[in-house]
């Protein structure tokens, strides 16, 4: 059972919050407010009254869903767009246009609503009688939220609109003209380095913002930028790779924060609040707020499938790629128990390691099946097993959002971009992680690496695909690769990795077939699925997925560019749309 005191909090969050800040959205239309009403006059009194009106900024955060959604995205990215290489999904494709279109009719009013609520926080909290630590606590708490919303806005979109003030509805200045990216990332990180100053060190644990959940989305936003500036723009990023590696550290030398022994753990817990691997998570309770994704992973639904691309990344446990590890450690795939043999002990955390299930070919009690025949067990909790495992909208197992693993690899991915990285380095961030996995650690001379004494050379790494948009050192590539293992299952930071490092090339099909193939099945059971000549699911058996540069970024909606050109403002839309 989770605490009474974090339930609480829950129910105010979805109750009385909620009613105090419809309230306070009313006040450009109210000409006389009634006397039990809140408004921005008598809202900002107290302590309580601003801690009530910030913890609305969390639902921002995706986690597993809520009610019957299911959130295999942590973050909110592209929306529904889940348009990765790791597993595939109807809205993969559907998501993914061949031609062209611009009748992207959606709205990025959820973003800026929540943007002008901080610039509101912004404005009340430094009136309101409270302590002066609190107070510059909310006030970090109104930036950082208000420069990671922007930092999404920007990967979305690119050049956006952007204020820092809260204006009313009837202020010309709301319809804004685009402001550059490039300006609005120096934005975000300016926020969030004195949001760092300002946060509170410890705030109900990790299940709201304090000092190093600040720290670790800076580190976040700067490794993003350092790497995006050089694979997009051609330019130096080592400003921004400098300020990843200070931000890591911060939490990194934070004796608070440590890796758990059990790295499932991470992703199928009940309780997340004071765990010590997880910066931030978004918290579930029984009949509070609740998801839908064990019961997605648990019933005949068919789940998305891990792809073949996904399944060779796995190294086996002498920490060497499936080709280069000998055949005594790879003994292959004709079956499913020896491609996970000798495999990196997550891959079996992840996906079912004993039994393949696809259409025609359902296993267990719950008829499991994916698309592929990779049947994720990732998120399964015995302990939570029963009617609020297999009923929609009844799962309350905790989400992480900020996690000590990802600073680890942030740091290392930094450190190899930069052209500085030591063993040291490497024992200090990516080991760590390896280590927890149960596989072997990487040496380097700061360009080659190795494990097990051998030095590795991954045949895709010098493959066809890679030269089309360039090819990295073996060190990079390893760091790559750790990342896509360790979070094999958050779909939205593997969707982000590969736009930054401009590799939107492994999600085409044509380019990538192993991208739409999935288990090596042989002779498939019955005739729902297809396979192809060498025994391996084809996801998709009729359809292609094609990648275009202009997929890097999102068509600026239609209904936007329209509303602000009857503003006399024009609002310019992304190249190839």
């Amino acid at each position: 059972m989770k605490k009474l005191n974090i339930k609480s909090k829950l129910l105010l969050m979805f109750t009385v919050a909620t009613v105090a800040i419809s309230s306070v959205s009313c006040e450009d239309y109210l000409t006389e407010d009634p006397a039990d009403k809140f408004t921005n006059d008598n809202f900002w009194q107290t302590e309580d009254n601003v801690k009530t009106f910030s913890w609305n900024n969390y639902d921002t955060f995706y986690g597993y869903g809520n009610g019957t959604t299911i959130g295999l995205s942590f973050f909110y990215y592209h929306g529904s767009d889940n348009r990765v290489d790791d597993n595939l999904s109807a809205f993969s494709f559907y998501q993914m246009p061949i031609t062209p279109t611009t009748t992207n009719a959606t709205s990025w009013n959820q973003y800026y609503s929540l943007i002008r609520r901080c610039n509101l926080m912004l404005e009340k909290v430094p009136s309101v009688t409270m302590s002066e630590a609190k107070k510059n606590h909310y006030i970090g708490v109104a930036k950082f939220f208000r420069a990671y919303t922007y930092f999404r806005l920007v990967q979305k979109f690119g050049d956006v609109p952007y204020s820092d003030q809260y204006l009313s509805q009837n202020d010309p200045l709301v319809y804004a003209p685009a402001t550059p990216r490039a300006e609005i990332v120096e934005k975000v990180i300016a926020d969030l380095e004195e949001a760092s100053n300002l946060l509170l060190a410890i705030d109900d644990k990790n299940v709201t913002v304090n000092k190093y959940t600040a720290y670790a989305a800076l580190s976040n936003v700067c490794l993003y930028e350092g790497t995006y500036r050089k694979y997009h723009l051609g330019q130096n990023g080592s400003a921004y790779l400098n300020k990843a590696k200070t931000a890591s550290l911060a939490i990194m030398n934070n004796s608070s924060y440590r890796l758990n022994s059990d790295w499932q753990s991470l992703y199928n817990s009940v309780e997340l609040g004071g765990n010590s691997e997880v910066i931030l998570a978004k918290r579930y309770l029984t009949n509070v707020l609740m998801h839908s994704l064990q019961n997605y992973t648990n019933t005949s639904t068919t789940q998305y499938g891990l792809t073949k691309w996904a399944a060779d990344s796995y190294v086996t446990t002498n920490g060497l790629p499936i080709q280069q590890a000998g055949n005594t450690q790879y003994i292959g795939d004709d079956n499913v128990t020896k491609t996970f043999t000798n495999r990196d002990p997550r891959f079996a955390k992840t996906i079912n390691p004993t039994v393949y299930g696809y259409k025609g070919k359902p296993f267990g009690t719950a008829a499991l099946t994916s698309m592929s025949g990779y049947v994720f067990e990732l998120y399964n909790n015995p302990a939570t097993s029963g009617p609020d495992v297999t009923t929609g909208g009844r799962n309350y197992t905790d989400s992480p959002l900020f996690t000590l693993s990802e600073i680890y690899l942030n740091y290392a991915e930094a450190c190899a971009e930069l052209g500085t990285a030591t063993n040291i380095d490497l024992d200090m961030s990516i080991n760590k992680v390896r280590t927890r996995a149960g596989i072997a650690s990487l040496t380097t001379d700061g360009n080659n690496v190795s494990a097990a004494g051998v030095q590795i050379n991954d045949p895709r790494r010098t493959a066809a695909l890679e030269q089309i948009s360039g090819s990295v050192n073996p060190l990079i590539w390893e760091i790559r690769r750790e990342r896509q293992i360790e979070f094999m299952s958050w779909t939205t930071l593997r969707q982000i990795d590969i736009y930054r490092w401009k590799k939107g090339d492994y999600l085409d099909t044509t380019k990538n077939p192993d991208v739409n193939l999935g288990a090596r099945v042989g002779t498939p059971v019955g005739t729902q699925i297809k396979v192809d000549a060498n025994g391996y699911v084809k996801i998709y058996p009729t359809s292609t997925r094609n990648f275009e540069v202009k997929h890097y970024l999102l068509n600026i909606p239609t209904n936007d560019i329209d509303l602000y050109k009857a503003q006399g403002v024009e609002l310019k839309q992304n190249p190839g749309w």
